[in-house]
């Protein structure tokens, strides 16, 4: 089957263009606009929480190992939506920007993790 948009041959059955995402059934809607903006509220929600939560735990005075244990948990629920969303951009530069957007967050996460392992040691605790 040929995409009407982009003239791509595509596998018969197939939904989407595998070139320009395009949907080959002609559905106007454009899912690949809304799972990339869906993608990036949910690194930002993430990030978001994360300083609520750290804003309490600093309130509330929460012993440094209960923080560790709650922020492993909490990266690694992060990790697995963050990595399983962009497997249905259909359109290859869009995932490729949002693999880049994914690669930037989990930069700044590691960045915490080694402040966070940098400030455990230095208190001696």
């Amino acid at each position: 089957m040929k995409c009407p948009k982009c003239s791509h041959p595509n596998e018969e059955g197939d939904l989407f263009c595998n070139n320009c995402g395009s949907s080959l059934n002609g559905e106007k809607k454009d899912w690949n606009s809304i799972l990339l903006l869906g993608y990036c509220f949910s690194i930002l929600f993430f990030s978001l929480l994360y300083i609520v939560f750290n804003y309490f735990f600093t309130m509330a005075d929460v012993s440094w190992q209960t923080r560790n244990y709650f922020y492993t948990g909490f990266h690694i629920i992060q990790a697995l939506l963050l990595f399983i969303i962009p497997l249905g951009i259909r359109k290859v530069w869009m995932r490729i920007l949002a693999y880049i957007v994914l690669g930037i967050a989990a930069l700044i996460s590691i960045i915490q993790g080694i402040n966070v392992l940098s400030l455990t040691i230095n208190s001696g605790v």
